[in-house]
């Protein structure tokens, strides 16, 4: 698949995974504080239909695998404590719905067996929690239900006979979800994408930076895993006092830790399951077991989510995936507040739930062309050949002429015949740091150039949101191989193309760098200005014309 239509596809699943994660966190919170039972496979339900509207309009090969993947990483910001089992549970809901419409195509019968194994997916991933965080016993509680089911004299069927008849209800009501979502999806494919009123994008708020470590991060699984395998060889006292230590250093390394702990109805709700399970089997022992593995279980989980944020653990995976993963949850995060600002209210959406996912649907357009469709012009050039002299001569006309440039300037200088550094210019007032010196030793080193931090920082805030807010056309000088490994400028210009407006966006690059780069963000550049051969009064006027017309004529 060429890079542009990955990168578009990748955008599409941004914007359908935010709509689903807009619902998990906000409709998800709903349900579980209201205390409604079944309230996990409503919400599965309604993923299954925003799933199969979404592929309706949009019916690519690959959109809902990656919709899943995009709305489990955006799980991260759930007011839920425990997020590390629901993200696993999406992102399979997501392969299962993809698997389905492979099997059978975009069809009614592809959508509706797509919609029953997703919901299969979601009664085993819950058998096999319960077996996880309470243990073998869970076996045995389940066989003596059926044997008190036995005799109510109620028809079994086999000690299978309960498992067979749930899978058999949430498999049809999978594929009743998927089609009613597909129904859903036919309107929105044919009506217009609605205005966008209440879905400006904003900037996230991105979590306190701390201290992550590999070490811990592996200490913590291991643990978890040593609990999974520990069955009851760990004396019940033995195991209370490893809980009650284990508890407070997670409360003490980690705010979700500390919520959980604070969640005083989950704990008596696990305590009074596991009290039950243990009166069940005619062992109080065995409950106690149960509640004491359930804890540590869940806290473990909790903590190993936390230490999952390691910024140099994300570093790896972009290298991994070549970046292009966390791009897309770039626009979906800056996407999300706008989102969930367009979210029905809990009473709308039980009213009329169809015409709510609908409506949801129909503004995918609008949010997929608020990510794409800003008008991109490049410079480029050899090293040396002007890039930047042209991008001065371009921000000196839009003044004259009444026009606001903002963003960033590199102006660099030579010491004994070679480039000895640059000094970054702020265009929207002028200001001037030095950003970068040959032969500096700073923590971030682009070939023989040491970047000073003071530098860095006052670009980082000539490219925010509020210094931008204002501006006619946004300049970044320039964008390079740091760019491109996820440093400089990367996270800002990330932000900039996930954020409203139509305000025209001027990049310089190097000639050997230019496919790289729109590869790298999705970029559908007007023809390139090659400095030295391009006069600033032409490139002048084509941005007048994105300035003044509407974005689709640029």
């Amino acid at each position: 698949m060429p890079a542009g239509r990955n990168a578009l596809l990748w955008r599409k699943a941004a914007v359908l995974g935010g709509i689903w994660a807009s619902s998990e966190i906000v409709l998800g919170s709903f349900l579980h504080n209201a205390r409604l039972p079944f309230s996990g496979e409503l919400l599965t339900c309604i993923g299954i239909a925003l799933l199969a509207a979404g592929h309706r309009l949009w019916p690519e090969r690959g959109l809902l695998w990656r919709s899943g993947l995009v709305c489990a990483a955006m799980k991260s910001v759930s007011p839920s404590a425990v997020i590390l089992g629901p993200m696993v549970s999406i992102a399979m809901e997501g392969f299962l719905m993809e698997a389905g419409v492979d099997l059978l195509g975009g069809n009614a019968a592809g959508y509706a067996l797509a919609g029953g194994l997703t919901m299969l997916g979601t009664l085993a991933y819950k058998l096999a929690k319960l077996f996880i965080v309470y243990g073998p016993d869970t076996v045995r509680v389940y066989l003596r239900g059926v044997q008190w089911l036995r005799g109510l004299g109620l028809p079994v069927h086999g000690a299978a006979g309960p498992l067979v008849a749930a899978a058999a209800v949430y498999f049809l009501a999978g594929g009743a979800a998927a089609l009613a979502g597909l129904g859903a999806g036919g309107d929105a494919v044919a009506a217009p994408a609605a205005s966008g009123a209440g879905f400006e994008r904003s900037s996230s708020e991105k979590p306190r930076a701390r201290y992550h470590s590999p070490a811990v991060l592996a200490a913590h699984a291991v643990f978890t895993a040593a609990v999974l395998a520990s069955g009851k060889a760990v004396p019940p006292y033995a195991l209370a006092l490893t809980a009650a230590g284990y508890g407070a250093l997670c409360a003490a390394l980690y705010p979700r830790a500390r919520r959980l702990l604070g969640r005083a109805g989950l704990w008596v709700g696990v305590a009074a399951a596991s009290a039950a399970a243990g009166l069940l089997l005619g062992s109080l022992q065995a409950g106690v077991y149960m509640a004491l593995r359930a804890f540590l279980v869940t806290i473990g989980f909790s903590a190993i989510g936390e230490e999952l944020a390691n910024p140099a653990l994300r570093r790896l995976l972009e290298r991994l995936f070549g970046g292009i993963f966390f791009e897309t949850l770039e626009y979906s995060f800056a996407s999300l507040p706008g989102i969930i600002a367009g979210l029905p209210s809990a009473r709308d959406f039980a009213r009329r739930p169809l015409a709510c996912l609908g409506a949801a649907v129909r503004r995918a357009p609008h949010l997929l062309e608020n990510a794409a469709g800003r008008p991109v012009f490049l410079i480029t050039g050899r090293r040396g050949a002007g890039k930047t002299g042209l991008a001065r001569e371009l921000a000196e006309l839009l003044k004259s002429s009444g026009r606001r440039p903002g963003g960033i300037r590199a102006d660099g200088f030579w010491e004994n015949g070679r480039r000895g550094g640059f000094d970054l210019v702020d265009l929207s007032d002028g200001s001037r740091t030095p950003l970068c010196r040959r032969g500096a030793r700073e923590k971030v080193m682009a070939g023989e150039f040491g970047f000073f931090p003071a530098g860095l920082a006052a670009g980082a805030a000539a490219l925010s949101p509020e210094r931008l807010a204002l501006a006619d056309v946004v300049f970044i000088d320039e964008v390079g191989p740091l760019e491109l490994e996820g440093g400089g400028w990367a996270r800002a210009l990330r932000s900039f193309l996930a954020g409203g407006g139509a305000a025209p966006l001027v990049l310089t690059v190097r000639e050997e760098l230019a496919e790289a780069v729109c590869s790298r963000w999705g970029l559908r550049p007007a023809p390139a200005w090659r400095a030295g051969e391009t006069a600033a009064e032409d490139a002048f006027a084509a941005l007048l014309g994105c300035i003044d017309a509407a974005p689709p004529s640029c």
